[in-house]
């Protein structure tokens, strides 16, 4: 609680919630859990959240954005017949932060693009899915690699744009705007000192102004 509340003003519902979520999981009772998903305008601390719930169960975090994501080989990986071909997504992000239980957040979830031609989302769906991701399948690596102690948490912009399979193995927790006073909390707390810092801008600059 004291993580999320010293990275981030206001939002009580959607951080009780977080911390209801995070208590099941300790309990180990989460096994079928659906996975997070924070939904909101850009701008409004998703991504940000989903860092100080790594920061609050000491693991380490990686942030997969899907914006254009149209072939799902970018997310599963390509077939090693393939020039260049190479891990896919998740693959790579385990490989960055080298465990196999970071926190994984999948950015604009919404963003992926489905076609005629490629279905992200339907990967998407085994990846988060705890009854297929214990077994997830990469193109490249060819074997079965378990994913089920990852904690995976989403961020979409709308919703609406989630296939109706993918879109019921998420919980929703919509983020409205902040208040006028939640705005000047933010400025105080975290913009100002941030801009500060970048300036050089220190209490003895200041005084000897």
């Amino acid at each position: 609680r004291a993580s999320l509340d010293e990275d981030h003003c206001g939002l009580a519902g959607p951080k009780r919630r977080i911390l209801e979520f995070l208590a099941v999981r300790g309990l180990g009772g989460s096994a079928r859990a659906p996975i997070l998903c924070l939904d909101g305008p850009p701008g409004i601390g998703k991504t940000s959240l989903g860092q100080s719930v790594a920061n609050a169960l000491g693991r380490k975090f990686h942030r997969i954005a899907l914006g254009g994501v149209r072939d799902e080989a970018e997310l599963r990986g390509h077939r090693r017949t393939y020039v260049a071909s190479g891990p896919g997504a998740i693959i790579q992000a385990l490989q960055s932060v080298g465990v196999n239980n970071p926190v994984v957040l999948i950015d604009e979830i919404d963003k992926a693009i489905s076609n005629a031609q490629f279905n992200p989302q339907a990967v998407l769906l085994e990846i988060l899915d705890p009854e297929q991701n214990a077994g997830f399948r990469d193109h490249y690596l060819n074997i079965p690699f378990d994913l089920s102690n990852v904690l995976f948490i989403c961020t979409s912009n709308d919703v609406s744009l989630l296939s109706r399979p993918l879109l019921d193995r998420l919980e929703v927790l919509e983020l409205a705007g902040y208040t006028a006073e939640e705005k000047v909390d933010i400025l105080m707390r975290h913009l100002l000192p941030k801009q500060r810092r970048l300036h050089g801008f220190t209490a003895d600059t200041a005084g000897g102004g």
